[in-house]
């Protein structure tokens, strides 16, 4: 769906994702960073244009490019959206140089306050292909609670079906999740500063 809002930390920023982000945003990518992703990898920028339109025109999904002092970065979404009830957070990918720094867990910050306080949701829940122990990890370290593995889920980009790894926060984790995760990212901004 196309939007207005912005959110931003400190120096990230997730604003509402365009088309004219594709070129950027696919230059970001690779196969191996695509991995867990649904979709086939698209190996043209038309490809992943394809892509993000199909997303612009649901009416559950608010797609976001992520800026780190105003440089697109990457990008991440919330999609499934039930206003008062749920929604995911996912299709989530950086450069290369910004994994495992404090910008993924500052956009998940942003994202998780806006669903609680905006969206009134009782549920975030965020979810991985099983393959992908990278993606586990870091939510883990985001503060939300593995649920279990949905067995055969979905398509997964190599054309087989993917098991998918099941995380959430709900409303009464919210407060205590939201402390870590700006402890989270103070200690990651440090890290940052001091290299």
């Amino acid at each position: 769906m196309f939007h207005d809002v912005t959110l931003t930390r400190n120096s990230v920023t997730l604003r509402p994702e365009r088309i004219d982000d594709s070129f950027r945003l696919h230059s970001l990518i690779d196969p191996a960073m695509w991995a867990g992703m649904a979709a086939p990898f698209p190996t043209t920028v038309e490809e992943f244009q394809q892509l993000q339109r199909s997303t612009f025109d649901a009416d559950d999904v608010m797609n976001f490019a992520v800026e780190y002092h105003g440089d697109v970065v990457g990008r991440t979404s919330f999609y499934g959206i039930i206003p008062g009830l749920r929604t995911d957070v996912g299709s989530t990918f950086y450069a290369r140089d910004m994994q495992g720094t404090h910008v993924n867990a500052t956009a998940k910050l942003l994202l998780m306050d806006y669903a609680f306080n905006t969206l009134n949701v009782e549920r975030v829940a965020l979810r991985c292909d099983s393959r992908n122990t990278r993606s586990h990890h870091a939510i883990l370290k985001l503060g939300a609670t593995f649920e279990g593995r949905m067995r055969r889920f979905r398509p997964a980009s190599d054309g087989t079906i993917a098991d998918v790894d099941y995380f959430s926060v709900i409303r009464e984790e919210w407060p205590q999740v939201q402390q870590q995760l700006e402890q989270r990212v103070d200690t990651l901004m440090s890290r940052t500063h001091n290299e």
